[in-house]
């Protein structure tokens, strides 16, 4: 008896779809292999002007179109192990070749493995800032922590560099607890004989695979979901992830990972039919998960809401309020390390606060302060200073600034309301702020900005309270952290891996494009050193200037 293996249409369909799979797949690896040789060219020696900034630009503009056609040959063949096998494979191959490469324009890994540093000498990052460190001698009269610190820094020249290449290095740590620990486990793991890039890489190794946990995470909401496994790409290959979390090695994947994992115990009770206690047992691990998320970056705790409105769906509100009960606690318990001390000095805030990082050096230390810090003034001066690629909070920001505050070379374009009626507006709560009028209208505009995005928040969970669907509170939480991101007034590009696990949950697909349309925000480091005093032609501005004002109303 012959058993003939006849190709069927479909069949053929497939092998067409999924070899186009493979192609783009190698395509991608070339770029993701090209943007990494190219990383070399923006080491800390070379000048800003001889980066090639937009070169860079346009190979993750390549990519991000190979990105987009993977994901429509992706969801047009069957859903099967052989795709989730392919998309995974190709996921982490992207991941491995980025890893071993240079930060492209961002410096903020230099102050995780600061941090790290610190935490594994068993002193609190959030006691002294780095510049504290740079600037002590150890001859000086200084508290025995810091010359501990100081002593650290002075043996190891590698540890030296890296002190002097953090950013806002007058402030302490604004990353919570959780993060903190990473931190502390990658640089334990790190040998000390290291180099520079041998650190950098090892920091970076430990935000891939918690990345690689999110795109684990990501799969299994789509099968509890019933939805094409092929929207994993949407997550797995997305170019904006591959170069802030492989190559510039953002902490935000950690974070990510684990409000991930929480939104997959919320929703489990609801797309299975396991008993009362399984369910209440999610619930809880959902919220101790939670409470961890919300202790590596604070972000996460905007979804409470809609993880008390799923709580209560699943598990009725004894419960519901017994998980939230659970899920303050180890909040607390997590957090505990950013309480204010006695012993620490008020906040300060520089005269020369600016947000975001272009890659080059920062100022010599001058503070030779010794007196321990807030734990949280780091984090309160980023709530009150920080500004970066916004646009929504930029339009009521600039329009409540009076015209005196702002010089005439700044001046936005699109500031229409008369300085009688912002004199009115801002009058009273420059008066119970105690504030000047700019930093007043700053206040006032994150207060406006906040209430619309509690008002966007009630709504949504308002809506879908009565919902059993896991894949509607999912759409949810994308909506929650995507308003929240579009809403903030640090708007950087990384900020939107965030919401983007979640994308294939929302009913327009237009947010794809989100994560292609972030990255024009590097178009401002070749502007900065291009135009870096004159303006650009045709125009009054100069530098992050005309990004700031043209450039966004572009991208957004």
């Amino acid at each position: 008896m012959s058993h003939n293996l006849e190709l069927t249409p479909g069949s053929v369909r497939e092998g067409f779809w999924i070899r186009i799979l493979v192609v783009l797949a190698l395509l991608l690896t070339g770029v993701y292999t090209g943007l990494a040789v190219l990383s070399f060219r923006f080491t800390p020696d070379i000048p800003g002007t001889e980066r090639p900034v937009l070169t860079v630009l346009a190979l993750l503009a390549f990519a991000f179109a190979l990105y987009l056609a993977a994901i429509f040959v992706a969801l047009r063949f069957r859903d099967c192990k052989l795709l989730s096998t392919v998309v995974v494979l190709a996921s982490v191959v992207f991941r491995a070749v980025s890893l071993y490469s240079w930060p492209i324009l961002e410096i903020d890994i230099y102050r995780y493995i600061w941090d790290g540093t610190v935490t594994t000498e068993g002193i609190s990052p959030y006691r002294y800032s780095p510049q504290q460190v740079y600037a002590a001698t150890p001859q000086t009269s200084i508290p025995d922590d810091l010359d501990r610190l100081v002593r650290l820094r002075s043996i190891d020249p590698v540890l030296e560099t890296i002190l002097s290449r953090v950013h806002f290095s007058e402030l302490p740590t604004i990353y919570p607890p959780v993060s903190q620990a990473v931190f502390g486990a990658a640089v334990y793991l790190t040998p000390k004989s290291s180099s520079v890039l041998e650190r950098i890489v090892g920091m970076k190794a430990a935000f891939v695979l918690f990345d690689l946990g999110t795109l684990a995470g990501v799969v299994a909401l789509l099968r509890l979901t019933g939805t094409h496994v092929g929207w994993s790409v949407a997550y797995g290959w997305c170019p904006l992830v591959i170069k802030e979390i492989a190559n510039t090695g953002h902490l935000d994947s950690l974070a990510v990972f684990l409000t991930i994992l929480a939104l997959f115990f919320a929703v489990r009770p609801l797309a299975s039919r396991n008993s009362a206690a399984w369910g209440r047992t999610y619930t809880f691990l959902c919220a101790v998960f939670l409470a961890l998320a919300v202790g590596s970056k604070l972000y996460p705790v905007v979804l409470a809401p809609v993880f008390a409105a799923v709580w209560m769906r699943s598990v009725g509100w004894r419960w519901a309020s017994a998980a939230a009960l659970a899920f303050v606690t180890a909040a607390t318990v997590v957090l505990w390390p950013m309480i204010p001390s006695k012993e620490a000095s008020p906040p300060g805030y520089s005269s020369s606060m600016v947000a975001g990082a272009d890659g080059s050096l920062p100022p010599p230390p001058v503070d030779t302060a010794t007196t321990p810090q807030a734990p949280t003034s780091g984090l309160t001066a980023f709530f009150r200073h920080w500004e970066m690629n916004d646009f929504l909070f930029l339009l009521i920001v600039e329009n409540l600034k009076p015209s005196a505050e702002v010089k005439p070379e700044q001046r936005p374009w699109f500031s229409i309301m008369p300085d009688a009626w912002k004199a009115g507006l801002l009058a009273i709560p420059s008066r119970w702020l105690e504030t000047d009028l700019a930093r007043t209208a700053f206040l006032v505009a994150r207060f406006l900005t906040a209430l619309a995005f509690l008002t966007i928040l009630a709504v949504l969970v308002w809506r879908t309270r009565l919902s059993e669907s896991p894949a509607a509170w999912l759409r949810v939480a994308f909506l929650v952290l995507a308003w929240f991101w579009l809403l903030s007034p640090t708007q950087n590009p990384w900020y939107w891996t965030w919401a983007l696990p979640l994308v294939m949950f929302a009913r327009s697909k237009a947010w794809l494009a989100v994560s292609g349309l972030a990255m024009i925000y590097y178009l401002r480091f070749w502007l900065i050193h291009h135009w870096p005093d004159w303006p650009v032609p045709g125009t009054p501005y100069s530098c992050a200037v005309f990004f700031g004002l043209v450039v966004t109303w572009i991208e957004f």
